[in-house]
């Protein structure tokens, strides 16, 4: 999805004068936080959630063996203590905390992970993101492909309160990885009971995490994080309720925050100039990265696109410096690579993997030109027509308008129909595939270039441009785990691969790397976002 849609603006529109105003001015009063999302909750089981609008609802009301803390580091959340390691470093043996319990009252087990897991690696769940696993946990791998039965998943209930798990390999950045939502817990005999309903609505969920999810009807664009009384770490939760509306246009949303009816706003450009000089005023650079994906064909079926010299042409002639200050305006930068700045280090000399990787791609309007001829001659075509989809907000409108003109205007015989779509149906049309160019975008689950690179193997759920390469995958996987005890060996591969995605074979067109400029309260604390990963509310406050 697009990646700047985080659940990062804020605003409510049923919301009264005094919601954010006159609460919290005692100790008697409810603390009300008042905030809004860019659309409808597209799904919110951990386990076949498959876009960053979902993970961030998640985020709130599941948690894992494993939550980041304030600074975005592992700590632990339904593990009781540190897992006791195996010398090769591969099987971990957790226990769950005795005071964990799901928002009816009843026990979390280790039984709910075990089921839960083996249920994400099922080929019959279709779990977008069960090649997580994936030379991770022991068998997964076979697991995914039919070749062994889930039973046999790396992971074993030794009895209520004892979880195994055992690796392929050791994984460097395994703790992380356990508090992204596919390794979350899930109640199995609640589950049972919903005849198929489970996570569609409030009345169908159970909840383990800060907030459990009220006044959610599957569809509605309003729902309340309410404070769980069950959870196991509720004095850390400030706040009892947290409400949300959908906002989609941006001077709705300035305007209530001006009116005092929302405690958090995010802006788009046209709105930074007039705010920047403001108290209230913030910006971040993200670790989220923003491109076109280019559809090269499905089921055998094969694209215009999966010609590589149009792909190449498309990739030299847009000046993306115009989409980053003419439009966005927020701290976002130009990407000419797939992986963020900022976000690993090389192992011996500290060099940053986006400055030692380079530009992968660039602007060069005669480079284009030419790619473009020689792509059209091959294809037998002296003209092409690509439908451009993107989000209907008015920024992803803006950017679609400005690349539609540039690619017209640089590659003759090019048309570009634009057709903005909600969110919902954004991700929809990006996970089926059931597009010829999207704007979407990554934000990453954990620290490492592997979370950008990994969603681009062979059947990845990130995948669905038909691009596959056996030397891609094997430099992917290999970082992923046999090369976790080589860290430069490890690096080396991650660097070449992701030169073979962008530089060798242009599969996407990195636009930029996502910044947020933002209006915030100065009431409103402990708002945590990450450079990586969902933002985190349970420590949120209000203060006056």
């Amino acid at each position: 999805m697009i990646l700047s849609l985080a659940l990062a603006a804020c605003s409510n529109q049923d919301a009264s004068n005094e919601s954010s105003s006159t609460t919290n001015d005692s100790k008697n009063e409810e603390k009300v936080v008042y905030l809004s999302a860019p659309g409808v909750i597209p799904g919110l089981d951990p386990i076949l959630a498959d876009n960053g609008f979902s993970f961030s609802i998640i985020n709130q009301v599941f948690e894992g063996l494993y939550r980041l803390d304030k600074d975005g580091n592992p700590e632990l959340a339904l593990a009781a203590e540190e897992p006791k390691v195996s010398e090769d470093n591969k099987v971990y043996t957790f226990k769950i905390r005795k005071d964990a319990k799901w928002s009816d009252g009843s026990p979390i087990t280790a039984h709910d992970f075990e089921y839960a897991w083996k249920k994400a690696v099922d080929p019959e769940t279709g779990a977008a993101y069960g090649p997580q696993f994936e030379e991770i946990v022991a068998n997964a791998s076979e697991i995914l492909k039919g070749k062994k039965s889930a039973d046999s998943l790396g992971v074993e209930a030794l009895d209520d309160q004892t979880l195994k798990v055992t690796l392929e390999n050791p994984v460097p950045f395994f703790k992380e990885l356990l508090t992204t939502a596919i390794f979350f817990p899930q109640p199995q005999e609640f589950i049972k009971k919903q005849d198929g309903k489970y996570a569609s609505d409030s009345k169908h969920t159970l909840y383990n995490g800060p907030f459990v999810l009220t006044d959610w009807n599957g569809t509605g664009d309003s729902w309340t994080y309410k404070k769980n009384q069950n959870y196991w770490d509720k004095e850390a939760v400030n706040v009892d309720e947290i409400r949300v509306n959908v906002v989609k246009d941006t001077s709705t949303a300035v305007s209530l925050y001006q009116e005092g009816k929302l405690d958090r706003v995010k802006l788009t450009g046209e709105y930074v100039d007039k705010y920047r000089s403001n108290d209230e005023y913030h910006t971040f650079l993200t670790g989220a990265t923003s491109y076109i994906k280019m559809n090269q064909g499905k089921n055998g079926e094969k694209t215009n696109l999966a010609n590589l010299n149009i792909r190449k042409a498309m990739n030299l002639a847009l000046e993306k410096d115009k989409l980053v200050n003419s439009i966005l305006n927020n701290g976002s930068i130009v990407a000419q690579g797939n992986v963020p700045k900022g976000l690993a280090d090389n192992p011996e000399t500290g060099e940053d993997f986006r400055a030692e990787n380079g530009d992968l791609t660039y602007y060069d309007l005669n480079e284009a030109q030419n790619y473009w001829e020689k792509g059209l001659k091959e294809l037998g075509k002296d003209k092409l027509e690509i439908t451009l989809i993107s989000s209907d907000s008015g920024t992803s409108k803006q950017l679609a308008e400005n690349i539609k003109y540039q690619l017209e205007n640089n590659l003759p015989g090019l048309t570009i129909k634009i057709k903005n779509l909600t969110p919902k149906a954004s991700i929809a049309a990006n996970v089926g595939q059931n597009y010829e160019m999207i704007m979407t975008g990554w934000s990453g689950d954990y620290h490492d270039p592997l979370t950008y690179l990994n969603l681009f193997i062979t059947d990845s759920p990130g995948n669905h441009t038909g691009y596959s390469n056996k030397e891609y995958d094997r430099l992917v996987l290999g970082a992923k785990g046999s090369m976790a005890n080589e860290p430069l060996k490890r690096w080396k591969a991650m660097l070449k691969a992701e030169k073979m995605l962008i530089k060798d074979s242009a599969v996407l067109i990195p636009l930029y790397q996502d910044g947020s400029a933002f209006l915030q309260k100065s009431y409103l604390k402990n708002f945590v976002t990450y450079k990586v990963g969902a933002d985190n509310l349970k420590w949120i406050d209000i203060q006056k």
